[in-house]
């Protein structure tokens, strides 16, 4: 451990969130390096008490579930908890859209904040959370990171989406600042051509990470422009894939050119981090103290050893809108196995069933399909959205509106888009009023029909 590093941890990290930020999040970090090596039964004992607490609070306060207790005819004085979890039904993001102002606590209406998902179904969804809830993922995000040797105050490298749109200068200046002092250095995935791998490669032999964090494709893609391990000027302790499901075949290749071993996460706008491969690398372990995770069938039983199911998430500590049995529309492979590195945390086996197309452009640029639920979830008047490349100049952006798009709206979301994608590439727009689902039942927000041949 480097001297920045264990001064950041001992004085930095605590000063800055609990005097300056005034939050928990470095109390809840340095509880949870104790609590993940609890027995597994000790962990699901305090999960019970606390979705108990939750639930009691949501009946009392939320007038969705005060209704939902009452129809369900379900007992809280003899609810034992986890066990007793199917005996509630499941939230999803319809019944959220349907139901917003009564999933809000009345005690939280003055003091929750909102946020949007990116929409990777083509369907965004706007949402709220408590500062306590805030604070419990980051610190379950922190603690998950450091499986893969991105502790707190280690160089920490950033192949990631940059926030859309002009920042103020103010704002700037506070981004740059925090990431100044936590020794963090970010690089734009949505705009990685050549120039810029090229760039990012440079940057990141002179920054010298000890870990490397970026957006699957992105990552895979930059491992790829690459090639040659020689390349590399630094020994990161670890790679750690976000956004998509990492792929044995990208796994090898970032393993190789980087030189350290790939850890796979698993996450989402809603949670943040929900679970993380340790150095064992046997599964993904769950962010247990601040989530229940289920997975299960489309009986709604629990999926059993092996099986492919559902995945059902419950926030233990998000009280002004609680997220209880929330569907987040994954699936995952259940295993009730226990990791050897010996922490009590749960298990989900793998992850599938997550993956957005990349859109190539003429210029040789790969931009990775989270761009667009990263722009889309800013606009209220867009319901769904799909983009489909079928040449390599050509993509069609189909949109459904909630209300007739202003000029304004359309000029704003081409402008971002040309960004990205460059000048040559001719962008049709399509207003629908509906987009079909797939043979699997769901939307696929980016669709690239490219051959092998186009795709370089």
């Amino acid at each position: 451990m480097s001297y920045y590093q264990k001064q950041y941890e001992n004085y930095v990290f605590p000063f800055y969130e609990s005097i300056i930020k005034g939050r928990n999040t470095a109390s809840y970090y340095y509880n949870s390096l104790q609590t993940q090596n609890v027995s597994s039964e000790e962990i699901i004992h305090n999960q019970s008490i606390l979705f108990c607490a939750l639930l009691k609070h949501a009946s009392q306060c939320c007038p969705y579930y005060k209704k939902i207790i009452q129809d369900y005819g379900i007992d809280l004085n003899n609810f034992t908890g986890i066990t007793d979890l199917n005996k509630l039904p499941v939230l999803n993001k319809d019944i959220i859209r349907s139901n917003f102002d009564s999933l809000i606590s009345t005690l939280h209406r003055d003091v929750i904040w909102t946020k949007s998902t990116g929409g990777s179904t083509g369907q965004p969804l706007h949402f709220a959370y408590t500062q306590e809830s805030y604070e419990w993922r980051v610190a379950m995000s922190k603690r998950g990171y450091t499986w893969a040797g991105a502790l707190p105050g280690a160089k920490q490298a950033y192949i990631w989406g940059v926030q859309l749109g002009k920042l103020g200068r103010i704002q700037q200046l506070k981004e740059r600042f925090h990431h100044f002092v936590d020794r963090q250095l970010y690089f734009n995935c949505f705009d990685f051509d050549e120039k810029a791998m090229t760039q990012c490669l440079s940057g990141l032999n002179l920054f010298k990470p000890a870990a490397v964090v970026g957006y699957t494709n992105p990552l895979y893609n930059l491992a790829l422009f690459i090639g040659d391990n020689s390349k590399i000027k630094f020994a990161p302790q670890g790679v750690i894939c976000a956004a998509e499901k990492v792929h044995p075949y990208q796994r090898e290749v970032i393993e190789r050119v980087f030189g350290a071993k790939v850890f796979n996460t698993y996450g989402s706008r809603e949670f943040m981090l929900i679970a993380a491969e340790c150095e064992k690398h046997e599964g993904l372990h769950i962010s247990a103290e601040n989530l229940i995770v289920e997975i299960i069938k489309e009986d709604g039983t629990t999926a059993k050893e092996g099986e492919t199911g559902r995945i059902i998430v419950t926030d233990l500590h998000n009280y002004g809108m609680p997220f209880i049995r929330y569907e987040i529309g994954d699936l995952g492979v259940a295993t009730s196995k226990i990791c050897s590195c010996g922490r009590g945390l749960p298990l989900i086996a793998d992850v599938v069933g997550r993956s957005l197309d990349v859109i190539r452009t003429p210029e040789g640029k790969i931009v990775p399909g989270e761009f667009f639920p990263h722009l889309m979830k800013d606009f209220s008047d867009i319901a769904r959205f799909q983009v489909l490349q079928e040449k390599l100049d050509h993509l069609v952006i189909k949109l459904v509106p909630t209300t007739e798009l202003s000029e304004a709206t359309k000029k704003r979301i081409d402008s971002e888009v040309r960004t990205v994608v460059g000048p040559t590439m001719v962008i049709k727009y399509e207003i629908v009023s509906d987009i079909p689902l797939t043979a699997t039942g769901k939307y696929r927000v980016t669709i690239s029909k490219l051959t092998g041949e186009q795709n370089g």
